[in-house]
């Protein structure tokens, strides 16, 4: 069996020869171990750039069915300034980026920074349907440069949302809630334009053929509860969600749908907004393989291998234990992997573990 024949089996709720591993890998003693090779010390420039990436890529193949991811990240810890005025830091460890200062601290401020994105996003749609072509074959080139990195492992085609984690990221928690209450309509506005140029993005670069699935997303959950109100949720977000789903499924693609956090509350809209599989199953934040397998028998499920506390802290024995219990609980319809990525934080002992119980078949 394929890896793209049994991913595509999986998210079919088929039975496979045995669970396919979906993750992000980048866990630098991981990559070490599945490539094969020692990653030469940390310089950013274009050999060291090119020889991680290839000892990435050599990795996601040996160790992954699919991911969404296929980089090694940032090569070094350094603070940069964008085209906006953000104050970005990356960090080679934590292969992440966050922002240090906005270039705005007051309601007024934010509002206007982010009529500004909304316009950009409104001239973005307008260039995707005046040559949507030109954005396939970019598309494809760049998607085809991945693929030559992976292998067979399955990556999936694209990963959009409808704005809200971007804006939301951008404004920070405290002016996104100001704004919102007062002035809703920026909000909403913006919202509605990043989903009008993700649909014609969508129309645009579609194709099946070299991908069988799409990450939509936005992160609208923390530990036990909802960042947002049910009621917000449903004015704002899940009908923007179906549009973009519904965009993806036209073209004849699975929907794995990413939100961190407690999720249940709003499953159901979740799944009549068109999801056809749900990651990453956030353990520790109250989510449960069994329960959404009992409650959803239809999606397909990714993740569920905690990350924060049991990837990182555990024993290979222990995460023995739980994978097989995850199989248990949830296949045929289940990719496992950790609950959104193997980053440093995990060690690399428990991500062999890991894939040694999905290379036993199905118990």
């Amino acid at each position: 069996m394929t890896k793209r024949e049994r991913v595509e089996r999986a998210m079919a709720g088929q039975e496979t020869d045995r669970v396919p591993l979906y993750d992000i890998l980048l866990c630098d003693k991981a990559i070490e171990h599945f490539s094969g090779e020692k990653l030469p010390p940390l310089v950013n420039n274009p050999e060291t750039r090119a020889t991680v990436d290839r000892m990435t890529g050599k990795a996601i193949e040996r160790m992954l069915d699919a991911t969404r991811h296929s980089t090694f990240g940032p090569l070094e810890d350094r603070e940069f300034t964008d085209a906006d005025g953000f104050v970005l830091r990356e960090s080679a460890f934590a292969k992440t980026c966050w922002i240090e200062r906005r270039p705005f601290d007051d309601v007024p401020a934010a509002a206007e920074w982010l009529k500004k994105w909304t316009a950009r996003q409104a001239e973005a749609a307008k260039r995707v349907v005046a040559n949507p072509r030109e954005c396939r074959e970019r598309h494809e080139r760049w998607f085809r440069d991945v693929q030559a990195r992976i292998g067979d492992t399955v990556h999936l085609y694209t990963q959009l949302g409808v704005g809200l984690d971007d804006i939301r990221h951008r404004l920070g928690f405290d002016l996104f809630a100001y704004l919102d209450a007062e002035q809703p309509g920026l909000i909403s506005e913006a919202l509605e334009a990043c989903t009008r140029h993700h649909v014609a993005l969508t129309h645009a670069i579609a194709n099946v053929a070299l991908s069988p699935a799409v990450l939509t997303y936005g992160d609208i959950a923390g530990k036990e509860r909802l960042l947002h109100s049910p009621a917000w949720l449903r004015r704002e977000f899940f009908p923007r969600l179906k549009r973009l789903n519904d965009a993806w499924h036209e073209h004849g693609f699975k929907c794995l749908f990413h939100s961190d956090g407690y999720l249940m509350e709003v499953m159901d809209d979740l799944v009549a907004a068109g999801i056809d599989g749900l990651n990453p199953i956030e353990t520790v934040a109250g989510m449960s393989l069994r329960e959404c397998r009992q409650r959803y028998p239809k999606l397909f499920l990714a993740g569920g291998i905690d990350m924060s506390q049991l990837l990182s802290n555990g024993t290979p024995d222990q995460v023995r234990e739980v994978c097989r219990q995850a199989v248990r609980d949830a296949y045929p319809a289940f990719l496992m992997g950790s609950t959104t990525e193997a980053d440093n934080s995990c060690r690399a002992e428990n991500l062999i573990a890991m894939h040694e119980v999905a290379m036993e078949g199905v118990l």
